[in-house]
This record gives structure tokens, C-alpha cells and sequence, in this order.
């Protein structure tokens, strides 16, 4: 049946989703995967920031001790110092989250204050420089909106570590669950409509 429903797809629609008619469950069982972890996330936000805190310690490790072997692996080339460094650095990384997930949770929160302030004052100097071609009121508003969210955790931190990470993973999680389970009903409903 969903042979014949991606027969029955205008070249456009075809153009457009390709095998993604094939999947579209696929596509619906893992939004809604994502909603129920992003909804866990909101219901226990500290546990949500170690966890997440504790996995980029433990991708960082990993991605150190594979630096480190690629390094000595490489004989004679030129950036085994330095490569052998960022190895070092990373493992170092890893280690110190696992070894104090508080200290890195606090490092983590303030470089998203900072990453928040940044880009929305970014954005607010766009929309003003684009101001008079119209339509810069929405990037105005994301550029305040940023600032506004990363001066609240500055004035927060570093009480608002233990849940700030958590909460933005878990709205991230929600937001992508809810955008893949609505794109695959719409491919869903595309197939079954032609």
C-alpha cells in the first residue's frame, strides 16, 4: 500500500518527501519518543542537567582517548603535539565532569548566559541595521528576547545551573518530538490523499 501511495504523489510531492512516505511511522514513533523524554526532562529538570552534563563528560572522554591514539598512530606528522593536546584536554574534560558535575554544570550555564546574550545582541543589531526593508521586528524581538534569557541566568547563576541546562535540553527535545511527529502525519496524510 505505501508503494502505491508514493506512485500516486505528484513529481513535487515525490521531489519533496522522496522515501520519507515509506517512514512516516518511523517518523512519528521517534517525535513521540522525544515528547515523552522532553516531558520527563520538565518533570525532573536537576536530574535531566547531570545527565546531560554527565554524557557531554563522557562524549569528551571518548573523543580524547580517540584523538590521542590517532595521534601516536600517525607517525611523523606535524600536528601530533597538538593533536595530542586537544586528546589530553578532552579526556581532561570528561574526567573533571564526572568528578564534579556541579563545577561543570555551573561552566555550562554560564557559557549558555553568554552564548544567549551574544547572539541576541547579534540579532538585535541585524534587525536594526535591516530595519527599513521591512519585516525586522521579529528578529528585533528574538534579539531582545535572548538578552533578556541570558541576563535572567546570569542574575540566577549559579543557583539556576542545577536546572538551566535540563530545561533547555528538555524544550529542545519537545520542540523537535512534536516537529518530527507533525511531519510525519503531514507525509503520512500526503501519501494516503493522492
Amino acid at each position: 500500500m505505501i508503494d502505491q501511495n508514493l506512485a500516486q504523489l505528484s513529481e513535487l510531492q515525490k521531489k519533496v518527501l522522496g522515501d520519507a512516505v515509506k517512514h512516516s511511522g518511523k517518523l512519528i514513533f521517534i517525535g513521540v519518543m522525544l515528547i515523552i523524554c522532553g516531558s520527563l526532562g520538565l518533570l525532573a529538570e536537576a536530574a535531566f542537567s547531570i545527565a546531560t552534563v554527565t554524557l557531554l563528560g563522557s562524549i569528551a572522554f571518548i573523543a580524547g582517548i580517540f584523538m590521542a591514539v590517532h595521534a601516536f598512530q600517525s607517525k611523523g606528522w606535524k600536528s601530533f603535539l597538538i593533536q595530542t593536546a586537544f586528546g589530553v584536554l578532552y579526556i581532561g574534560i570528561g574526567i573533571y565532569t564526572w568528578v564534579s558535575p556541579a563545577n561543570a554544570l555551573e561552566g555550562l550555564t554560564i557559557w549558555i548566559a553568554a552564548l544567549l546574550l551574544i547572539t541576541g545582541a547579534m540579532r538585535l543589531i541585524s534587525a536594526i541595521q535591516h530595519w527599513s526593508v521591512g519585516n525586522a521586528m521579529w528578529p528585533a524581538l528574538s534579539g531582545v528576547l535572548s538578552i533578556v534569557l541570558g541576563v535572567m541566568i546570569m542574575n540566577n547563576w549559579p543557583a539556576a545551573s542545577l536546572w538551566v541546562p535540563g530545561m533547555l535540553l528538555a524544550i529542545e527535545l519537545l520542540l523537535q518530538g512534536w516537529s518530527l511527529f507533525f511531519i510525519g502525519i503531514a507525509i503520512r496524510k500526503a501519501g494516503s490523499s493522492t
